[in-house]
């Protein structure tokens, strides 16, 4: 299920992209600027999806927008929700990172900071290579001991989305929504990408 044909029939390509959301919002004492930073980042990438898949029709070339929300697949009980395609696995195929023990993607340069889009086109495109790295060392753990939830398990890359729902997601007094734990993101040595950690 969840495979892009079943979305649009005619698909030959997925295009696959990502912004960043910078690495400062994690260390500020309050969980505002990492909310604001994260909703604009999607924001973004929505942006993003809809102005290529114009672009891509004035070329002649048929292109439908994926965003990650809302979900047609939603488990009530277990407070599971899937986009109408995965995009952390579209974007693993698409050459943009890999996925680590904390479930997110990780890309070499960027790290694990990103927010994903895609347009699936009707037309063959030469795709970037797979990256064959597991960026996760043998001996860190830390996203999964950092997880106040019990959310991430060792061997297990699926995340409980219940228990981080129930723990990750909040209100300010107003009622507005805001992330209140992102521990898998900011406690990942490789948040940063792990490019950027084999420099130093």
């Amino acid at each position: 299920g969840f495979n892009p044909v079943d979305i649009y029939p005619e698909v030959k390509s997925v295009v696959v992209f990502a912004k960043k959301i910078p690495e400062s919002v994690l260390y500020a004492k309050s969980v505002i600027p990492y909310t604001f930073a994260d909703d604009m980042a999607l924001a973004e990438v929505l942006r993003i999806s809809l102005d290529v898949s114009v672009k891509l029709e004035k070329n002649n070339i048929s292109a439908v927008p994926v965003p990650s929300e809302p979900y047609e697949y939603w488990d009530k009980e277990t407070m599971t929700g899937r986009g109408i395609i995965s995009l952390k696995h579209a974007a693993y195929y698409a050459g943009l990172g890999v996925m680590g023990r904390n479930t997110l993607l990780c890309n070499p340069d960027l790290g694990n900071l990103l927010k994903l889009g895609a347009v699936l086109a009707n037309v063959e495109l030469e795709p970037d290579p797979v990256i064959d790295d597991d960026f996760c060392s043998d001996s860190c753990n830390l996203c999964i001991q950092s997880c106040p939830s019990g959310a991430l398990t060792m061997g297990n890359r699926n995340v409980i989305q219940k228990n981080c729902r129930l723990n990750s997601e909040g209100k300010t007094l107003k009622g507005s929504p805001i992330t209140v734990c992102y521990n898998c993101r900011k406690v990942c040595p490789n948040r940063g990408g792990w490019k950027k950690n084999s420099k130093k």
